[in-house]
């Protein structure tokens, strides 16, 4: 920054605010290589029918985080699927969204939809995909390099759904939807996410 005291920027980007150039940036080191694009498209055709992600729109996509951001005081509660659920449920019958796409560290999380749906006469149709649950950031550093790399491409999949989503609904702590919601600012995708939370809570208290 020393080099540069009053940076002149190209027309195009003058009124480009931080949170832009921050979502760029992330984009770029977020980019797919090849090999990792063809692994999440073949997994998407694996369980989604019919197999291109394209095929699907609209739908809106749900994070649910809990576990450790609970237990570490980051979330001041757990919060039910139902209370996600609520956010967003009259705004997507308005606008005839039926598919929905889940996604949670918590395997019980399907559980709960099965339940909501039935309330609900069954109008939502769930898109998911097999991936490994309950990892969390403290169990993912214990994990084998090569248990971290399936790991990965599994995150790789469900961020490459989320940001492709129409709507996207998740957990203000949660640096995932954080993370997908740059992506989706970067897509051109600026409708803000919903999320039960109404205040964003940090623990700076050194996790074992």
């Amino acid at each position: 920054m020393n080099q540069w005291p009053n940076p002149i920027h190209p027309p195009i980007f003058e009124n480009r605010t931080f949170n832009w150039y921050r979502v760029q940036l992330l984009f770029y080191l977020m980019r797919y290589k090849s090999e990792t694009l063809t692994y999440v498209q073949n997994t998407i055709a694996q369980y989604f029918q019919p197999p291109l992600i394209d095929l699907h729109h609209p739908y809106i996509a749900v994070y649910v985080r809990r576990s450790d951001k609970v237990k570490y005081k980051e979330m001041c509660q757990a919060y039910t699927l139902k209370q996600y659920f609520d956010l967003f449920d009259f705004d997507v019958r308005q606008a005839n969204v039926t598919r929905v796409y889940i996604n949670s560290e918590d395997e019980q999380i399907f559980n709960e939809f099965i339940q909501i749906n039935k309330q609900k006469q069954g109008y939502y149709k769930l898109l998911s995909v097999n991936a490994t649950r309950n990892v969390v950031f403290a169990s993912f550093n214990r994990m084998t390099k090569q248990q971290r790399g399936k790991i990965a491409l599994e995150f790789l999949t469900d961020l490459f759904i989320e940001a492709n989503a129409d709507l996207h609904v998740g957990t203000l702590t949660s640096n995932w939807c954080r993370l997908v919601d740059g992506m989706r600012l970067a897509l051109g995708k600026t409708i803000p996410y919903y999320t039960p939370e109404n205040r964003y809570l940090m623990n700076t208290r050194k996790r074992r």
